[in-house]
Parts: structure tokens; sequence; C-alpha cells
């Protein structure tokens, strides 16, 4: 049997960074460049998480002494007890926070689920399914700073202004696009002969939609829910102008408090903090291999 042949490759000299590149891998240097790297970012990234969650458990002779405390040695839980007891509203921002991320996240991933499925799924004339996306997320290229007066002007015409219902309003409006773009990438990986096969089993569209096509999509469902949760969890700018009464603020809004003019409550900034950062990472934690799945197949991959 005849063998093909190979092409003669030249011979060529490595040239100096190769040598080098070769030498540093060698003596492993380069992985000790990689780790070290990784290793710094870890650090930048995760110390300021750490000292604010010590911070909650010390002293505040503890907290404010120099050189540092890096590691507390007594771990005063009785802080999270004098926040609630110095400022019962606490209460109130938290129940706030929970009601306006849960119903933003549910509405505003639903309906960018559905429009996003009408996108991939029906033509439009003049090529609007392709265009409409777009002008959809530009709404995001603009900053939200700029908004904030015309929508406080038509919030206080429309009474919304320290409403919780207003929030929600605000933030549905800036989360459909992001979720809008998200789940488009997802539902292009669906084989529309799944939705045809359906149809001919007697099928509408919405029932395609909801038992065949969103099992499918479930990553992408959960990947928009966490960033639509993690987006209104944390705003700030909006709740802060839109609210001035405790029965509509929401937790950053009272964590900003802690911080006046003339001190600041570093104790209960750090437990605040505590309080504010605990459910997302929870949830984020728990979700991790559903949203991990999310990067890889929807339109971040892309």
């Amino acid at each position: 049997m005849a063998t093909e042949q190979q092409p003669d490759v030249p011979f060529r000299e490595p040239s100096r960074i190769e040598r080098l590149q070769e030498t540093l891998a060698e003596n492993g240097i380069s992985k000790a460049v990689i780790y070290g790297v990784l290793g710094f970012f870890l650090l930048w990234t995760l110390f300021p998480v750490y000292w604010l969650v010590s911070g909650a458990l010390k002293s505040r002779q503890t907290l404010l002494s120099f050189p540092p405390a890096w590691i507390p040695t007594e771990f005063q839980v009785s802080n999270f007890v004098q926040l609630f007891a110095q400022r019962p509203e606490f209460y109130q921002y938290v129940f706030n926070s929970i009601v306006v991320t849960v119903v933003t996240t549910i509405i505003a991933t639903t309906i960018g689920a559905a429009a996003a499925y009408g996108f991939v799924t029906f033509d439009f004339p003049y090529n609007l399914d392709f265009h409409l996306p777009f002008y959809i997320l530009s709404t995001r290229f603009m900053p939200p700073i700029v908004t904030i007066i015309p929508l406080f002007v038509i919030f206080r015409n429309l009474q919304l202004v320290n409403t919780l219902y207003g929030l929600i309003c605000v933030y549905v409006m800036f989360n459909i696009p992001f979720a809008v773009w998200m789940m488009k990438g997802f539902f292009e990986e669906v084989p529309a002969s799944l939705v045809e096969s359906a149809m001919l089993d007697g099928h509408t569209h919405i029932g395609a939609f909801f038992k065949i096509v969103l099992p499918l999509v479930k990553p992408g469902l959960l990947a928009s829910a966490i960033f639509t949760t993690i987006i209104t969890w944390n705003e700030l700018l909006f709740a802060i102008i839109l609210t001035q009464d405790v029965a509509a603020m929401t937790l950053p809004v009272g964590l900003s408090s802690f911080v006046t003019k003339y001190s600041v409550q570093w104790i209960n900034v750090s437990v605040a903090g505590t309080i504010a950062l605990v459910p997302v990472l929870l949830f984020a934690f728990i979700a991790r291999q559903e949203l991990v799945r999310g990067f890889s197949m929807g339109a971040v991959g892309k």
C-alpha cells in the first residue's frame, strides 16, 4: 500500500524568545508565574470580602486598631443583634429588597424569554427581528443617571415615587434588554424541527414554548435570573432617588445611611454589608453549575 509522502519542513532555528520560553517552561518558572498571578488576583478579589465579614465580627476598638488585626481573636456575634436593635427599620429594608428582587426577576426573565423566543421564531417585516433586539439593548448603552430626572418626574405624576411598584417597574424596564439578549442565544440553539414536530402533534406556539422549548433552555433561564437578581439586589442609584420613606427603601439605601457627613458607623456598615452579601452569594453558589452551563451555551459564550 502506497504511503502518503509528508512534505519536508525546513529546519528553523528557534528565536531568542522561543528559547527563553522553553527554558522557563523546563524550570517550572512559567507555571510559578501563572499561579502567582492567579493567586494575586484571588487575593485582590477576595480580601475585601474577607475584611467585610471579619469586620462584622470584631469590636469597634479591634476594627479601628493600628496595626490592623488581620485575624479576629474574638467573635462579636452580638453586632448583628445590635444592628436590628438600634435600627429596627432594617427589617423593612431587607423585606423590601427581597420583594423587589423576586418580583423583578420573575417578570423580567419571563418577558425577556418570551420576547427572545418571538424574535428567533417569527419573521418580522423590514428585518425587524434582527434590528429590534439591538434597539432594545441600546437602552442599556446610556448611563442610568441620564434617565433618572425624567423618570422621577413621570413617576411623581403617576404617584409611583416612594412605592415598591415604582422600583419594580424601573428594574424590570432595565433588566428586560439584558434578558432578551441572553435568552436569544439559547433559543437559537434549539432546532426549529423540534417546534415544528410539537406543532404537528397538536401544540400551539405557546404550548410548544412552555412544554418543549423552555425545558431545553433551563440553564439560560437560571443564568438570566441570577444576573437579574444580582443587578436588582445591589442597585442603589434609582432606589436612593425614587424612595425617601422607610416603607419603600431597599437594603443598599439603608446601608448607605450609615455613612454620614460627620461619621461612619463602621461596625454597622460591616454587619449590613455582610447581610446584603450572603443571600446573593448563596444563590450564586447553589446555582453555580447551571450558571457555568449558561455561560458556555448562551449568548455570553458566543
